[in-house]
């Protein structure tokens, strides 16, 4: 592995890190958050719509 591809996976695995441990601080446990990231309803980047017609994003 590169260098540049090391500190790319590190950078990755740290903000992964960093999430992990904020929805743990937020009371999900880690089953929670597999049945999340498994889940088939994950809201789908669409460049046609725009933020302000998305349901899935807070005001």
């Amino acid at each position: 592995m590169s260098m540049l591809n090391q500190m790319k996976t590190e950078e990755f695995d740290a903000e992964w890190m960093n999430l992990i441990m904020s929805a743990r601080k937020l009371g999900l446990t880690l089953e929670d958050i597999r049945a999340f990231l498994r889940s088939p309803y994950q809201p789908m980047k669409n460049p046609h719509i725009s933020t302000a017609t998305n349901t899935c994003t807070s005001p």
